[in-house]
């Protein structure tokens, strides 16, 4: 019996301390690579991260069931419930795509630094930054690219989908100008499985990441998952005929009848009119 629970957990640490170490390598690849392509100012430089997110997710063994389908043919914003920092990579991984995020994170280890590299817009949430922070966010929208929103304004625990802050909506309401060229989808990811089998709530710890739990514990158990599969659910993109709050409600209720439905086991893509009259009523 003994030799038994050894081995377990001898087993553990060698996946562990295996994929940490291939973990390392790509990452210092990536990083060698994306800043040759970019010294050289090769196109492809701006899908490394792409490549490098799909990488990290396929080593962690990972798995990602995507309905419905992720609109990349104009700028905007796409907007998501946020569980875990892996939500980052999951995201990233199906599109070229950058984040809007709070200033805080530009200041973590590691996290910050790979953060600007995938030219992340950080956000003070000071109110007599808005209007400044309002202007810049329209001018990259402008550029043409697209950004991510994780509009609960923090993490949670994956079973809910907190409300909504619609300040940053603002950007794509029907009051600004060329925001009908702006195209805003909301996602919905939900972490189904782990190790084969579906997850309880009571799992879902080892996945999300919220309030004061120890990231370095956390990262820990999810190198020490066998597999992890996870939905997403891409929903019909939204009009932008609303103004900010109608649009953030509209979103929350895409992304959180998204999750229920995933959690009850009947995914599918919303469409935003479906819930048009509770939103506005």
């Amino acid at each position: 019996m003994k030799i038994l629970i050894f081995l377990q957990y001898f087993f553990i640490y060698l996946r562990c301390s295996t994929r940490l170490l291939l973990l390392l390598v790509w990452l210092l690849l990536s990083l060698i690579t994306f800043i040759i392509f970019r010294a050289l100012n090769i196109k492809i430089c701006k899908s490394i991260p792409r490549y490098f997110h799909i990488g990290f997710l396929k080593i962690l063994n990972f798995k990602i069931h995507l309905v419905g389908n992720i609109h990349t043919e104009k700028p905007g914003l796409l907007i998501s419930n946020h569980a875990s920092w892996i939500d980052i990579s999951i995201l990233s991984s199906l599109t070229n795509i950058s984040f809007i995020a709070k200033s805080e994170v530009a200041k973590w280890p590691l996290f910050g630094f790979l953060a600007r590299l995938q030219d992340t817009f950080f956000v003070e949430r000071r109110s007599i930054k808005a209007a400044e922070q309002k202007a810049e966010i329209n001018n990259i929208l402008l550029k043409g690219k697209r950004l991510v929103l994780f509009p609960e304004g923090t993490s949670s625990d994956g079973n809910r989908v907190l409300k909504f802050k619609s300040s940053l909506f603002s950007v794509a309401e029907n009051k600004i100008e060329n925001s009908e060229n702006y195209l805003i989808q909301a996602v919905t990811i939900c972490y189904k499985g782990v190790n084969g089998l579906p997850m309880s709530r009571s799992e879902r710890p080892f996945i999300s990441w919220w309030g004061n739990m120890d990231l370095m514990k956390h990262l820990w158990n999810i190198l020490t998952l066998n597999s992890v599969d996870i939905l997403v659910i891409a929903h019909q993109p939204l009009e932008n005929t609303y103004d900010r709050k109608t649009l953030s409600k509209l979103a929350w209720l895409q992304v959180s009848h998204g999750l229920g439905l995933a959690l009850s086991g009947r995914p599918r893509s919303l469409n935003y009119k479906e819930s048009i009259f509770e939103a506005i009523g």
